[in-house]
């Protein structure tokens, strides 16, 4: 259990696709015969057709789906399929997709070994409402594209005399909806700092943050802390209120405080707690959120309760039952009570399920997920509990 199901993108025609979904000009063609039993039609929300209704409708999950269109010469494009799903039944109620330009690669999600996962990273490349996907243009310069046309939004203008810094890293804030990225001085990892802008409203809007002030603002808020470090590419949780950052490794989890200094990088403002119980070898935990200040949960599907100093492993709790299944991206439910949750069973199917915080709660199916028709295989995310 916890393995990902995340599932490389195979070639596929390209003018299929195109064909699919109008040059990436018509908002989510390639999507309509996608996930649970809705295919096309009417969304939930004022009843609108599922190509222009909200992708942040309540009571409804997104799920991510990319792959790669290969052509002659060793290149590549993305095609990226956004799909919210009824948590009723599983129907789709909204959807987009579109091929982005050429050059273009997603911050994450798609199949590349820079942008596959882990989910709630996956989760920042996206604005709140789905409408934009962060991600970089030829590998050196952060933007925004529209999930419905693959137009990026708020481009700089292509024929300014201009130098800029080069960026590695690039998130959405998941409260503000600004975009921030890292800006690279130098062609090597530093002590660089970070900005953030409206993503629509271009460079005009950009504010800096100087490197040495980054462990004041990670200690403002979680989103924030995590939004930063994300620019870092590094797979960290932060706790609610900022501060307390959870980290993942092969050999393990582990709890850092941010510090006031650093020297290379925003993760390297974290400084290990060493919290007792972490390095037990069967508490195996990749971080996935936080319930609370002082409750996380993993994609392992168990729970862990720390104490107040976050000195020690007060409690674990699996969250579903023992299972040979492959399941992965928990999700957190809006009131915190809940969670949702991909699942492939040995027939190769995949389900949405949802499941209450309770000792012994038994997974509930939804539906089937199927992925969208414009190739035989993607690279599949659930993103959040709308």
């Amino acid at each position: 259990m916890g393995r990902r199901i995340a599932r490389a993108g195979l070639a596929a025609s390209a003018a299929l696709l195109l064909a699919a979904c109008g040059g990436g000009t018509d908002p989510a063609t390639i999507g309509s015969s996608g996930s649970g039993g809705g295919g096309g039609g009417k969304g939930e929300a004022g009843g609108g057709d599922v190509k222009t209704a909200s992708l942040a409708q309540p009571n409804t999950v997104t799920l991510s789906f990319c792959h790669k269109i290969e052509y002659g010469g060793g290149g590549w494009d993305y095609a990226l399929t956004v799909e919210s799903l009824s948590l009723k039944d599983g129907s789709i109620v909204a959807t987009r997709s579109t091929v982005l330009p050429n050059g273009v690669e997603p911050a994450r999600g798609c199949p590349t070994s820079e942008s596959g996962g882990p989910q709630h990273q996956v989760a920042l490349a996206f604005n709140k409402d789905y409408t934009l996907v962060a991600g970089m243009k030829g590998m050196s310069r952060a933007g925004a594209w529209d999930v419905a046309t693959g137009k990026e939004v708020g481009a700089p203008d292509p024929d300014a005399f201009s130098k800029r810094p080069k960026n590695r890293g690039v998130a959405f804030h998941p409260v503000t909806g600004r975009l921030w990225y890292d800006m690279g001085e130098h062609d090597f990892q530093s002590s660089d700092d970070v900005a953030s802008r409206d993503p629509k409203a271009g460079l005009a809007s950009e504010e800096r943050v100087a490197y040495e002030k980054l462990g004041d603002l990670m200690k403002q808020d979680g989103p924030t802390a995590t939004t930063v470090l994300a620019t870092d590419d590094g797979d960290y949780v932060a706790a609610p209120d900022g501060g307390i950052v959870a980290g993942g490794t092969m050999n393990g989890m582990w709890l850092a405080r941010v510090a006031a200094e650093g020297r290379v990088g925003a993760g390297d403002f974290l400084e290990s707690i060493g919290t007792a119980g972490l390095d037990a070898p069967e508490l195996g935990c990749q971080p996935v959120f936080w319930r609370d200040a002082t409750t996380l949960v993993c994609d392992e599907f168990r729970q862990i309760t720390f104490s107040a100093d976050y000195k020690k492993v007060v409690k674990t709790e699996e969250l579903i039952p023992a299972n040979d299944r492959s399941n992965s991206d928990p999700v957190l439910a809006p009131d915190g009570k809940s969670f949702a949750f991909l699942s492939e069973g040995e027939n190769g199917k995949t389900g949405l399920f949802r499941a209450d915080f309770v000792p012994g709660g038994e997974p509930v199916k939804i539906a089937d997920v199927e992925e969208p028709a414009d190739a035989p295989r993607h690279m599949t995310f659930l993103l959040r509990w709308n």
